[in-house]
């Protein structure tokens, strides 16, 4: 059983340097290139939108912007997460007050249908991103095996 990070991300979506006009074109992307591998169920894009309506996921680090979007387990096949780190943040709501908003410099989209293993992946993703060294380090980032080294080497 996968029980670091980049288990999830290895073989996912990592989007770096594009412009999304906003985080519905995200999810969009993530979608298709999560539906070509048959990872996750058709109604996953309108269920991960109409989540983050409700449950909004923005969150600011001090330094950073994130979100961690996700949705209902019956709509992942098989288990992922996707990193986009966009050319110009994104703007989410946040999840802390769904009056404020947040531009998000990173966002993880987690694709899990196991909940005690959500529950950890969270517990390790929060970790990840109070480290503003390793943010700052995986936002200069070009190439998507970078990313994963850069995780790897330090834990995640």
């Amino acid at each position: 059983m996968a029980e670091k990070v980049t288990d999830y991300l290895k073989n996912a979506p990592i989007l770096l340097g594009d412009e999304f006009e906003n985080r519905e074109v995200v999810f969009t992307k993530v979608t298709e290139q999560t539906l070509e591998k048959g990872w996750v169920t058709e109604q996953f894009l309108q269920k991960i939108i109409e989540r983050e309506q409700v449950f909004p996921t923005g969150l600011h680090q001090g330094s950073f912007g994130l979100a961690i979007p996700h949705t209902d387990p019956e709509c992942i096949v098989e288990e992922f997460i996707s990193l986009v780190i966009p050319k110009k943040p994104v703007t989410f709501q946040r999840m802390d007050d769904i009056n404020l908003s947040v531009d998000a410099d990173f966002i993880f989209i987690l694709g899990l249908n196991q909940p005690h293993q959500q529950l950890a992946m969270l517990q390790q993703l929060m970790e990840l991103i109070q480290n503003t060294t390793l943010l700052q380090a995986l936002s200069k980032q070009t190439e998507a095996q970078d990313i994963i080294t850069l995780l790897e080497e330090n834990g995640y």
